[in-house]
């Protein structure tokens, strides 16, 4: 209303139009005082705001500080230990100084002493040496009297030991032979025994047919025809060789003898007979097999 006072006092606009004029200015300058306070409770706000951060920052520092007193002290007391320390050991060295003097004052003392001593004794070594010289011609004398004596006897006590030592070599020649050909001759006999029966037989002669170059050779026809049908068993007599028959495909086959007795010259292992048709062959069946590593076992 005062505003409005004015307004007329002043000349302004009559009713009507001119009420709405005042209401409008009254508006402007209702949010120009609401702008007004806004933007003082903004520089509030940040004045408040710029407070806190600098008080966090001088709490931040005084922490800071505090921690470098409290590390400050630490150091302080780690240094002053130190120096105890340094103190004490330069105490220990002090005394370890003046006893290792007093020592050095006793050593020279008691080497004066044994100078003493050592010179007394150097006189009584001289005179010594003196009835040592005279006591060393008397004896080498004496020995040389004895080393001729000793001599002869050493020719005659070596020419014996040249005789002992050659009959000792051949005694021991003589038990080594024997003592080898018994080994062998037991070997024998154990081997003899083995072979004895009948299976050991076989599986010995499939064993060195195994390890000869014969299944080598089977191995590479086997490579190219396939692998063979096997038939083991043993020949006649009383100590009677095993036989290995390979037949490929039904058509080639060679028969190989692996006789176990070692008694037998070389080669124990050889191919007795083959061929290229089967017919008027008796052939018997399979007993025995080719493994993969190309080794004959027995079964199928």
């Amino acid at each position: 209303m005062d505003g409005e006072e004015r307004r007329g006092e002043n000349g302004g606009t009559p009713s009507g139009a001119g009420g709405v004029s005042g209401e409008v200015s009254e508006a402007d300058e209702l949010r120009a005082r609401i702008g007004i306070k806004d933007n003082r409770i903004r520089e509030l706000i940040e004045e408040a705001t710029a407070s806190r951060l600098a008080s966090d920052e001088a709490r931040a520092a005084r922490e800071a500080v505090e921690e470098h007193m409290v590390s400050l002290e630490r150091n302080r007391d780690r240094l002053r230990e130190r120096v105890r320390e340094l103190e004490e050991e330069a105490r220990a060295r002090r005394r370890r100084r003046e006893g290792a003097e007093r020592q050095v004052g006793r050593l020279e003392r008691e080497i004066e002493r044994r100078d003493g001593e050592i010179a007394r004794r150097d006189y009584l070594l001289e005179r010594r040496a003196e009835e040592l010289g005279e006591a060393r011609r008397a004896a080498e004398d004496d020995v040389t009297r004895r080393d001729a004596a000793l001599r002869t006897a050493l020719g005659r006590v070596e020419g014996l030991e040249r005789d002992l030592e050659g009959r000792e070599a051949e005694i021991s020649d003589l038990r080594t032979k024997t003592e080898a050909l018994q080994d062998e001759l037991d070997s024998e006999r154990d081997l003899r025994g083995r072979l004895a029966d009948p299976d050991n037989r076989l599986r010995a002669g499939i064993e060195l047919f195994n390890d000869s170059e014969s299944r080598d050779s089977m191995n590479a026809l086997s490579r190219t025809l396939g692998r063979p049908e096997v038939h083991v068993g043993l020949g006649s007599g009383e100590e009677p060789p095993a036989f290995l028959s390979f037949t490929w495909r039904g058509v080639t086959w060679q028969t190989y003898a692996a006789d176990p007795n070692p008694a037998v010259r070389e080669p124990r292992v050889y191919l007795t007979d083959s061929g290229e048709d089967l017919s008027g062959v008796d052939r018997k069946p399979p007993n025995a097999r080719v493994g993969p590593a190309g080794r004959v076992a027995l079964g199928l």
